[in-house]
């Protein structure tokens, strides 16, 4: 481990994730998705992944997408595809699907089938493109990764989709197991039958018992993560496993423990069915995960927070203190509001899950390689915290802004060398008149926001779907600026006035993500349940840096969270702004070979952006796997 470290503080990058020969793919939803310690308590398996794994031979490209369904996600061009040009011959990859494609209203039909119902009898198109029939096109898809992946001499492996946290008495209901035979619609001689049910030994409407079939028809490996995670809540007992697997008010997205602890199972079923099993370790120490923490790129005096879990099973001596320290530029906490260089952590029972939540804040720019050491009797843990501190001094300000005074949205005013725009999809401004001056921020009253709802054609209003859980990857308000062709932007601010108007269920992502395909998305704000005709003030200092011409997308995608269809649902905005500064490009085109304790890889600076070749792999700045 230390050896590859240190090499990452000659390359700026961090190795230890770049390490394994082998690379095991993970595709999926919101439930394995990676999210930003900073911005939300949800976690998905797949972030802790690789933790059970020797990192000098596995390495895990979790590619889980918030939102996606079998069928988004293939035509995402953003996402199967870029998976498949980071595969090589030997690789695995793990699918998991089905959350999504139960869909918000279909209601386990095929979505272009119910579009088609839909124009047939001049009803309206559905606003979600979501949603697949487990019986027809979720297999098709399943059997389309299978045979794309082989043809590339990679492995796959079905995982059954974990649970929803759906209790009834002492099981988890049907629906929990994604098997919707209580409940369905279908469509049969062009006729719309809806509240469809089957007999619970019938599983033709189960997308498990759908992946299994696949599996077996495949000859391809199939792990129940399905049933391993219906056991995992039951041991838990309902209350017990909602307040300590689950995010608040949420039974389908785990938090860091639940999260840890369905990856601990997924690496447990791998090793049972003999899947690289000479490389998965299931620990009984304490142990970190992750194992390392990559900051990358950062802006000096700009705090970044991190966290790592420790764990522990089985422990012994069964009760006991463990005492954490860092270095320099770091401190700790175990409650995320007092921070200091050191603390201690208890365990008893000898099981340990505790989360330790790291702050960095560099002073000076450079490469930093700072640690945080856990230590229990003769046991040390140690969680190297590696960054790349950037000055910001000597740039040019520039800054976009909308203030949403007038419908339509008016043009930003925008300062320095950079241009901004507008869009939206699938969603409407509806008014922004003084009669609506009801919104309330502190002690301030009779506030105007501009209000946008659910639209299906850009202008109108549509009703809000039923069963949203998600973002709707086709719905958002969009503000994107674009670098000057000779400068690098590097984003210090990103800020607005945001609130909903007329429900208390409204939710939303903030993503941002770069160029006409949205790519490189990432979640930077996520806020659910918001307090109706309430202004939150999103005031966030990202480290964001824009390639000369490109072009920066900050996304607001809002979903209304109930179970039936509504109407009348807004989300108000006004004064988003976004901030950085303008700067030369810092590095030049071209290759660089670098070798360090035995370990050679190829520094790439391509399009104002550093990558790093390794085994076979390019890695980006984050240590994210690009290709």
């Amino acid at each position: 481990m230390k050896r590859i470290f240190s090499l990452f503080v000659a390359v700026m990058l961090c190795l230890p994730m770049m390490q394994g020969a082998v690379k095991v793919h993970t595709i999926g939803d919101s439930t394995m998705a990676e999210y930003d310690e900073s911005t939300t308590d949800k976690r998905g398996w797949g972030m802790y992944l690789a933790s059970f794994f020797d990192p000098a031979f596995v390495t895990v490209n979790n590619r889980g997408k918030s939102g996606a369904d079998t069928r988004g996600f293939y035509n995402g061009t953003a996402y199967w595809p870029s998976v498949k040009s980071q595969m090589t011959a030997g690789d695995y990859l793990i699918i998991q699907f089905a959350h999504n494609d139960e869909g918000t209203v279909t209601n386990g039909m095929d979505n272009l089938e119910y579009a088609a119902y839909c124009a047939v009898n001049n009803l309206p198109a559905p606003s979600d493109a979501r949603g697949t029939n487990p019986r027809t096109t979720y297999r098709d898809m399943l059997r389309l990764y299978i045979d794309e992946a082989r043809a590339l001499g990679v492995t796959p492996i079905l995982a059954g989709p974990i649970c929803r946290a759906y209790f009834q008495g002492n099981d988890i209901r049907r629906n929990g197991k994604h098997d919707l035979g209580d409940k369905f619609s279908k469509i049969e001689n062009g006729v719309l039958y809806e509240n469809q049910s089957l007999p619970a030994s019938d599983l033709s409407m189960s997308y498990v018992e759908a992946m299994r079939i696949v599996a077996a028809e495949k000859n391809v490996p199939f792990i129940d993560l399905t049933e391993a995670t219906r056991q995992l809540y039951l041991s838990y007992g309902e209350t017990q496993c909602l307040s300590l697997l689950f995010c608040t008010d949420d039974k389908t997205h785990t938090n860091a423990m639940g999260g840890n602890l369905i990856a601990r199972a997924a690496a447990q079923l791998l090793k049972n069915a003999g899947i690289l099993a000479d490389h998965i370790h299931i620990p009984t120490d304490i142990t970190a995960n992750p194992t390392s923490i990559l900051i990358g790129e950062t802006y000096c005096g700009v705090p970044q927070n991190k966290e790592f879990l420790l764990t522990g099973y089985g422990l012994e001596p069964a009760a006991g203190t463990v005492t954490l320290r860092a270095t320099a530029n770091l401190q700790i906490s175990l409650d995320k509001e007092n921070y200091a260089s050191t603390a201690q952590a208890s365990y008893a029972g000898g099981s340990m899950f505790q989360r330790i939540y790291v702050r960095a804040n560099y002073t000076t720019g450079g490469l930093h390689n700072d640690t945080v050491y856990a230590t229990s009797g003769e046991h040390v843990v140690a969680v190297p915290v590696a960054a790349n501190a950037v000055s910001l001094e000597g740039g040019a300000a520039v800054s976009a802004f909308w203030a949403m005074g007038a419908k339509p949205v008016p043009d930003p005013v925008v300062e320095g060398p950079v241009s901004a725009a507008f869009t939206m999809s699938q969603m409407a401004c509806i008014d922004y008149s003084a009669n609506k001056n009801y919104f309330v921020d502190g002690e301030e009253t009779d506030i105007v926001l501009a209000r946008f709802h659910n639209s299906a054609d850009g202008s109108a209003r549509t009703p809000w779907p039923a069963g949203e859980i998600d973002e709707n990857a086709n719905r958002y308000l969009d503000f994107a600026i674009t670098a000057p062709a000779a400068m690098d932007v590097r984003v210090t601010r990103i800020a607005m006035e945001i609130a909903a108007d007329g429900t208390s269920t409204m939710c939303y992502h903030l993503n941002t993500g770069f160029g006409d395909e949205f790519t490189g998305v990432t979640t930077i704000y996520e806020r659910r349940n918001m307090p109706s005709r309430v202004i939150e003030h999103v005031d966030l200092t990202p480290t964001l840096t824009i390639p000369a011409g490109q072009t920066l997308h900050v996304r607001i995608l809002p979903w209304h969270d109930l179970g039936e269809q509504k109407d009348s649902k807004y989300i108000g905005l006004r004064n988003v702004k976004i901030e950085g500064m303008a700067f030369e490009p810092g590095q030049k085109e071209g290759v660089e070979n670098v070798q360090g304790n035995d370990v050679q890889c190829t520094k790439i600076f391509r399009d104002g952006q550093l990558y790093i070749m390794y085994n076979g792999a390019v890695y980006n700045v984050q240590g994210q796997m690009v290709k």
